[in-house]
C-alpha cells in the first residue's frame, strides 16, 4: 500500500480510503457487503468473492491508522433483503471494531437499521453519501468541503492499440470530494472527461497513486 497527502490534513490511501487527520477519522465508501450473495441468490452465478477481502483491507486499516472512528458512507450493504449472512458479517465486524463505526445511510441501504441518515460534520468537511443533496436546512460553513461517495469514480487509460486500463480514482476539488467505491466488485465509472475545471483524479494502484489534473479554464 501507498499514501498520499492529498491536502492539508487529508491522507488518501490506496486501499482506498481517505483519514481526516485533525479528528483521526477513518472514511470508506460504498462497501456492497453482499454483493456477491446478492446476485447468487438472484439466480446470477458469481463466486462467493469479496466480502473477504472486505474485512481483511478493513481490519489492515484499522491497524495501520490505529483511527478514533471509522465512517462507512453510504451503500455499505448491497442490499439487506437477499444477503441476510453479508449483513450479519457486516454488523459482526462492526460489533468488533476497535473504535466506533458510523454507518451513513446510502440509497442500497433503506432497510437496514444501523445506517443513519447523515449528513456527519468532522471539521470542515462534511460527509454524506451524496445520492442527494444537502438537506434545505442543512448549512454548511463557507468553507466546508463535502466527502461523498455513490459515484464509483474511476481512471480509464487506453495505449491507441487496443489496451484498457481501469483504475478506481478519488476526485479532488476544494468544494468537494468523491471517494471511490470500496467493493471489490464495483468496476468503477470512467472520470477523465467528467473532471471539472482545477479538479484533480487520484487513480490508485496497488504501490502508486496518480494525480491526473483537468485544464484550469
Amino acid at each position: 500500500m501507498v499514501n498520499q497527502r492529498i491536502a492539508p490534513g487529508l491522507v488518501f490511501d490506496s486501499r482506498l480510503a481517505l483519514l481526516l487527520e485533525a479528528t483521526r477519522t477513518l472514511v470508506v465508501a460504498d462497501l456492497h457487503w453482499g454483493y456477491a450473495e446478492s446476485h447468487r441468490a438472484a439466480g446470477n452465478l458469481l463466486p462467493a468473492w469479496g466480502d473477504d477481502e472486505i474485512e481483511t483491507t478493513l481490519r489492515a486499516l484499522l491497524r495501520d491508522y490505529s483511527p478514533a472512528e471509522l465512517i462507512w458512507l453510504g451503500d455499505s450493504l448491497h442490499t439487506s433483503r437477499t444477503a441476510p449472512s453479508s449483513r450479519a458479517r457486516a454488523e459482526a465486524f462492526i460489533a468488533s471494531s476497535p473504535c466506533p463505526v458510523h454507518v451513513v445511510a446510502g440509497n442500497h441501504d433503506a432497510r437496514w437499521a444501523l445506517a443513519g441518515a447523515g449528513p456527519l460534520v468532522r471539521g470542515r468537511f462534511i460527509l454524506h453519501h451524496g445520492d442527494q443533496h444537502l438537506p434545505a436546512e442543512f448549512a454548511p460553513p463557507a468553507d466546508a468541503t463535502e466527502i461523498i461517495g455513490h459515484h464509483h469514480p474511476a481512471y480509464v487509460h487506453r495505449d491507441g492499440a487496443g489496451a484498457r486500463l481501469k483504475l478506481p480514482a478519488l476526485v479532488q476539488s476544494p468544494s468537494r470530494i468523491i471517494l471511490p467505491a470500496f467493493s471489490p466488485w464495483a468496476a468503477g465509472v470512467a472520470w477523465n472527461e467528467r473532471l471539472a475545471p482545477g479538479e484533480v483524479l487520484w487513480a490508485a494502484a496497488p504501490r502508486r497513486l496518480l494525480p491526473f489534473r483537468a485544464p484550469l479554464a
